[in-house]
């Protein structure tokens, strides 16, 4: 009975994340309400509350799930054992942009970080989540390019500090401008020639103090 009772709390908590992908794709992260994805979960807001505490706590849970995939490029990349590194980082910002692209979710959160400032309760606190995450995944691009040093990819006075800056505000600027352009660029056919692009910078030494 117990076992029983952790599976079915189990299947309510995933059941709330599933229907709150479906509401946020359908009117969006800020126009979501905790009845909205309660209702679509076929549970009470009590039941809701049981799981999360409010609507930060689930969205944090929800990216937990949606990012698994550039994690795992991620995780390699920054490993000292990976035999190729920079490969491993040159997939994750395909990845990363083809994703964007595709995913209106992962597109609203993009807007709500850049859009930080103007965000108020439960999403504030989703802000200043996604910009600590946001930094935390510049100094993991730290660790991935030190790694393509050390294996030989990069040059070796290569400034990983800078080169990880450059990269995440060229991804930063390569993902809004594509939102703001009407979507002109089929990102998702074009992203390994951008990126490629990009790391050649790197590769051939264009980027030093």
């Amino acid at each position: 009975m117990v076992r029983r009772t952790k599976e079915e709390a189990l299947e309510t908590r995933n059941s709330l994340i599933t229907a709150a992908l479906e509401q946020f794709c359908e009117k969006g992260i800020a126009r979501t309400t905790l009845s909205d994805i309660a209702a679509a979960a076929g549970v009470t807001r009590g039941a809701f509350y049981w799981h999360f505490k409010n609507k930060a706590e689930l969205f944090e849970a929800l990216w937990a799930q949606l990012r698994n995939p550039l994690e795992e490029l991620a995780d390699s990349s920054e490993n000292p054992e990976e035999q190729e590194p920079v490969e491993k980082l040159r997939d994750l910002l395909v990845l990363l942009l083809q994703t964007v692209v595709s995913n209106s979710v992962h597109r609203q959160i993009f807007r709500l970080m850049i859009n930080r400032n103007e965000l108020e309760g439960d999403l504030r606190e989703i802000g200043e989540h996604m910009q600590l995450m946001h930094g935390q995944f510049r100094s993991r691009m730290e660790r991935m390019l030190a790694n393509g040093v050390s294996r030989g990819q990069l040059p070796a006075d290569l400034p990983v500090d800078l080169a990880a800056f450059m990269l995440q505000s060229m991804m930063d600027g390569l993902i809004a401008n594509w939102m703001d352009s009407e979507k002109k660029v089929d990102m998702q056919a074009d992203a390994p020639v951008i990126v490629d692009a990009v790391l050649v910078m790197l590769r051939c030494g264009l980027v030093s103090r």
